[in-house]
């Protein structure tokens, strides 16, 4: 199924201006473009049942020993991940603008083409004037964005890299779930072919 407004004679023209003007260009220059995603991390998400042999207890660990929520987000560029960030709870506008104007703007070079998700938070005038300040392309409408690639699925593959690293932590919950992200910022968790 896809959106019905590509049917749209200016959603189809400027989808064709993006495959015939634009893609080619990026693809001669990947170095400039940067794909912003985020993921999150719900601790609620942990199992409370399980099976265990008869007359032995089944013990288990949940990072925190409460319920939470952290969203990672970073931008994806060619050579890894930049301006990788935690927050405590959901994204929202004003987490986004902040992480824009604090994280992702330090980190772009003028010239540098930023694609969002189509995610209203994302649509926010503040972001959007501090990337054109820094000289940086106007997010890219999500209409007019390049259908996902299973296999070129960043965060999601960010994610996949770290699942032992993951699993290692829900073995011993001591060590904290805001370490092990604290950790994937720091060191760069995907390395594209």
């Amino acid at each position: 199924m896809i959106a019905q407004e590509r049917e749209r004679a200016t959603i189809r023209d400027a989808r064709r201006d993006w495959t015939r003007r634009r893609q080619p260009r990026m693809r001669r220059e990947p170095h400039r473009l940067v794909f912003l995603d985020e993921t999150s991390v719900k601790t609620n998400l942990t199992r409370l049942r399980g099976r265990a042999p008869v007359g032995v207890r089944l013990r288990g660990a949940a990072p925190f020993g409460k319920w939470r929520t952290q969203t990672f987000i970073a931008g994806l560029t060619c050579d890894g991940l930049i301006a990788p960030w935690v927050i405590e709870g959901a994204m929202n506008a004003a987490a986004f603008e902040t992480y824009v104007r604090t994280q992702l703007v330090p980190e772009l070079a003028p010239g540098t083409v930023v694609i969002l998700d189509n995610l209203s938070t994302h649509k926010t005038p503040r972001a959007a004037t501090a990337l054109r300040d820094r000289g940086c392309l106007v997010p890219v409408p999500a209409a007019l964005q390049p259908r996902p690639q299973p296999d070129r699925n960043g965060l999601l593959e960010t994610q996949g890299a770290s699942a032992p690293h993951r699993r290692a932590h829900l073995r011993s919950a001591d060590r904290g779930l805001g370490r092990h992200l604290r950790s994937l910022q720091r060191r760069r968790v995907l390395e594209l072919p």
